[in-house]
């Protein structure tokens, strides 16, 4: 795993999934819960109008959203679908925006070692973060990657010339 992440810009993206309201506090327990939820019944396999096998697991509507991670947010745990989708009860739509994004491979592209991603992640530049919508990706290939928002450069610092 390579201490600098990757940076790229993502398309525009819906995520329809189920989702849950959190906390830093209560994360650690509510998160692996909606996992085993979702992985137990295969609802990912169930969603019509499906875009790819890609899995998302997505960190938005930040209680701080701009400034910080801390306070409540909703995780998302969905995949890529038309924009136009209905969203089933239970089940929530979501978008990730077109964006700046530095991305955390997981160590030789094993997703369950996505938590050493995060670690290079939560270290990187808070200063460059933008806090507004993060996510993990889960490829049909079997590679994961943390993606973080990133600010826009400032008086063309960051940017080749």
């Amino acid at each position: 795993m390579s201490d600098e992440p990757r940076i790229h810009t993502n398309p525009p993206l819906t995520i329809l999934g189920r989702h849950i309201r959190t906390d830093g506090k209560r994360a650690a327990e509510d998160i692996p819960a909606l996992w085993r939820e979702v992985i137990d019944s295969d609802l990912m396999a169930s969603i019509p109008g499906r875009i790819s096998a890609d899995v998302y697991a997505v960190y938005t509507n930040l209680e701080n959203s701009g400034i910080n991670n801390e306070g409540w947010f909703s995780f998302v745990i969905g995949v890529s679908v038309d924009p136009g989708s209905p969203a089933p009860p239970g089940w929530g739509l979501f978008s990730i925006p077109s964006s700046r994004r530095a991305a955390f491979d997981a160590p030789e592209n094993d997703s369950t070692r996505i938590v050493e991603a995060w670690q290079q992640a939560w270290a990187f530049d808070d200063s460059a973060k933008t806090f507004i919508c993060e996510y993990e990706v889960y490829t049909e290939d079997g590679e994961a990657s943390v993606n973080l928002g990133l600010r826009e450069p400032r008086n063309g610092e960051g940017s080749c010339h």
